[in-house]
């Protein structure tokens, strides 16, 4: 049995006001946590550790506009040495916020973000749903997995099939929503049902999560169609701890997916997927699902351990000793 703490940028609960939220996660390991939320008090100041000179600092998102403009307006001025920031927990997108269920940025929340980029004191930013890839002092940062109930210390990871045991399908389930921002879902679930109907399965509604994490341990490959924000996660991180490989829309998050066994498709067309390359994709990727060693690495890759030695010494995540496959 091998257990693994995994990363999460995600905090909860939500929506009871800033002070309520339990530090998990990646935020746990930060120096200061700088929490928000919608209902009242939306802007909170956690210190995991007592000093005036974080060098860690993570930024909840959860309501970004305020928590970016507290941030820029009555933090940043008081920090004297260099740090660290991270931001996440929530979909909203940096620096352009493209997510549509949320406004764009305004002139005053464009300006702070400039503000933070060009602090002499930051030493490196990184940005769950990067979508900007020309940053030089930004990483992105994958979401791994959801806790909604606060999350667990770690978790065991579950002895899957072996790779080339299974059948060379794919797997194409994800939850369908109102709104421009689902539209990528709607239009990938066509393409299953039409022009991929020879190798992709398509389930007849919202499986429950025992059947859902069964049949990704049945399939080679998992579908992964980011719908809040452009992370393809949790999805992807769970789809890799199964055994399968995710497939996921090339974004500026490709330098921190890159380092996983995952294959990237330019954009969702019907072109993008076919049998020949589902058979190639499998080849290329096999050994780091199938070989021991290289499967314990892959885990390794999925936990909390793995990103926090990047962020801990502020290093770039770049595309350098990437392991995933590009197509096109």
């Amino acid at each position: 049995m091998m257990l693994l703490e995994p990363l999460s940028t995600r905090l909860f609960p939500k929506n009871e006001g800033a002070t309520g939220y339990r530090i998990t996660g990646l935020a746990s390991r930060c120096d200061w946590v700088i929490l928000s939320d919608y209902k009242s008090p939306t802007l909170h100041l956690h210190r995991n550790r007592d000093t005036e000179s974080p060098s860690h600092i993570f930024l909840s998102l959860r309501s970004p506009f305020a928590a970016i403009r507290y941030f820029a307006d009555c933090v940043l001025p008081a920090l004297t040495s260099d740090f660290v920031l991270v931001t996440g927990s929530e979909d909203v997108t940096l620096p352009h916020q493209i997510d549509a269920r949320l406004r764009p940025f305004n002139t005053e929340e464009e300006r702070a973000i400039a503000r933070i980029l060009g602090h002499p004191g930051l030493v490196h930013w990184y940005v769950e749903n990067l979508d900007d890839e020309g940053l030089p002092k930004c990483s992105p940062i994958p979401l791994g997995l959801v806790f909604p109930d606060g999350g667990a210390s770690s978790i065991t990871v579950p002895a899957s099939p072996r790779l080339r045991g299974r059948d060379l399908r794919v797997l194409c389930a994800h939850r369908h929503r109102e709104g421009r921002q689902w539209e990528s879902r709607r239009e990938v679930s066509r393409f299953a049902a039409g022009p991929w109907y020879s190798f992709c399965t398509t389930p007849e509604g919202e499986l429950p999560q025992s059947e859902f994490l069964a049949a990704m341990e049945a399939h080679a490959f998992v579908v992964c169609v980011e719908g809040g924000g452009l992370d393809p996660s949790p999805k992807a991180w769970a789809a890799l701890l199964h055994g399968a490989i995710p497939i996921i829309r090339r974004t500026a998050l490709m330098p921190a997916y890159a380092r996983l066994p995952v294959v990237f498709v330019q954009a969702w067309r019907p072109e993008a997927i076919d049998a020949s390359r589902l058979c190639k994709w499998r080849d290329d990727l096999s050994v780091w699902f199938d070989d021991r060693c290289r499967r314990e690495e892959v885990i390794r890759r999925l936990g909390l351990d793995y990103w926090w030695s990047y962020i801990e010494r502020g290093k770039p995540i770049r595309t350098t000793d990437g392991i995933a496959v590009m197509d096109g």
